[in-house]
């Protein structure tokens, strides 16, 4: 009798286990990363990807994050960390990283850090930079190892193309080849392909590789330099998709993934949404996306709050540069460890609501600054969410921001609210350029 329960036990588990849905995880940079509606008009592919598949047996987590590289992603404790504990033998992993790989011109930070050292020259604040034959292959496969570890199925897909044309073609950089100082009298491997070499680690380890950097390629070609730029490209610089854009590339995502022989299994799961369909789904995402209002019931507050931690930057007279005070060449997107933050924790049994945030602002010495505002819970920053995006300053005008997204700070946790600047510098690095800011008011309720 005790043997036949146990065994009954063991079935029932092995189909509550069964029943559950496989989750598709993705890791990689902005292009891919979620955002907030009422933020941005930046739209990552991977907000999309729960489209085509059957939500039945297939759950999407999307965990791309702006900024993010092969080294950042992986060292930072509230993303590949946190990945892990999400993931569970039988599901999939898909890996998409190169676009702030690319940061030091196809160099490794340290290396170059090391460079910049012996010629008694500042070093560089900004770690994500790798070189595309030792440490991005290094990173990649050090993702593929552990996912396999863990009985995930690790799936490489190279990034999606930039939009930069030349005489209506992508060219090199924006297929992220770079020209490497030994390459250029020569056509040997020493180039800066991240594209190559991630397909070099899928042949070495037996990984499936997805080919998202051609077929974007291709699709970006086909529509013309107008068209993507109207359409795909609308929000300010060629690298970020619009809705239109995010939603285009989860199609190729789609595509790609039917046209492997190596997942079948995946392939079963995948459905290919009407017009109608996709459009309701983008537009649910649209929707809820905007801002909503608590019903909860408390009482009404309002508090200042003053900055409680700076990482990689610093605080000067003028307002907070980059350490060593120049702003690094080539920066297109936010730094995930340079920040100014600001903390307000909930009673151990009561938890809050805040339902406006205010901020002043201010751009010093350049009209090139560029701000992320994003939350997130607890020193692990755990949940990160954008919540207002500027990429143009304007130069030494103050600008209030005034944001109306409610946040439900849970009873007993802290919620950390981060500014992250990072400055258009046209190619070479910048100093004498400053961000300022004023006291952080916010205004609530702290619930009953």
């Amino acid at each position: 009798m005790g043997k036949f329960f146990i065994l009954a036990i063991c079935s029932l588990s092995l189909c509550i286990l069964s029943a559950a849905p496989r989750r598709v995880h993705t890791i990689g940079d902005s292009t891919m990363s979620e955002y907030k509606p009422a933020a941005t008009p930046k739209r990552g592919w991977g907000m999309y990807l729960q489209a085509f598949f059957n939500v039945d047996s297939v759950e999407v987590n999307n965990r791309g994050k702006s900024g993010a590289s092969t080294r950042t992603f992986y060292e930072t404790e509230n993303l590949w960390p946190s990945v892990k504990k999400q993931m569970r033998a039988g599901d999939y992993l898909i890996i998409q990283f190169a676009h702030n790989d690319e940061k030091c011109k196809g160099e490794d930070v340290h290396e170059q850090n090391a460079r910049l050292r012996a010629e008694g020259k500042d070093t560089l604040t900004d770690m994500r930079g790798t070189e595309p034959n030792t440490t991005y292959k290094e990173y990649l496969r050090t993702y593929v190892r552990e996912a396999r570890e863990m009985g995930v199925k690790p799936i490489l897909m190279s990034p999606i193309c930039r939009a930069y044309f030349k005489d209506g073609k992508i060219s090199d950089e924006g297929r992220h080849k770079l020209a490497g100082l030994e390459s250029q009298k020569s056509k040997d491997k020493s180039d800066k392909d991240y594209v190559r070499c991630m397909r070099e680690v899928a042949e070495e380890m037996l990984v499936p590789f997805l080919d998202m950097t051609t077929a974007s390629q291709e699709f970006y070609e086909q529509a013309g330099q107008s068209f993507c730029m109207k359409h795909y490209f609308n929000c300010g610089d060629k690298t970020h998709t619009s809705a239109e854009g995010g939603m285009a590339i989860a199609t190729l995502a789609y595509n790609l993934i039917n046209q492997s022989a190596e997942l079948e299994t995946l392939k079963a799961w995948t459905v290919f949404p009407s017009k109608e369909e996709y459009a309701s789904y983008g537009q649910r995402i649209e929707e809820a996306g905007k801002q909503a209002a608590f019903a909860a019931k408390g009482e009404a507050f309002s508090d200042q709050l003053s900055v409680a931690g700076l990482q990689n930057i610093e605080s000067h007279k003028q307002g907070y540069a980059p350490q060593g005070s120049s702003w690094p060449a080539g920066e297109i997107d936010e730094v995930a460890n340079r920040y100014i933050e600001y903390t307000i924790a909930a009673e151990k049994k009561k938890g809050l609501v805040i339902e406006s945030i205010t901020l002043p602002v201010k751009a010093k010495g350049g009209p090139g600054m560029n701000i992320h505002i994003n939350y997130g819970f607890g020193e692990q920053f755990r949940g990160v969410t954008t919540i207002y995006e500027n990429t143009a300053l304007k130069k030494n005008k103050c600008l209030t921001i005034r944001l109306e997204q409610p946040i439900l700070v849970p009873a007993g946790e802290t919620l950390h609210i981060r500014v992250l600047p990072w400055y258009d510098s046209n190619g070479r690095p910048q100093g004498k350029k400053y961000l300022s800011l004023g006291e952080m008011k916010i205004s609530g309720k702290r619930l009953k």
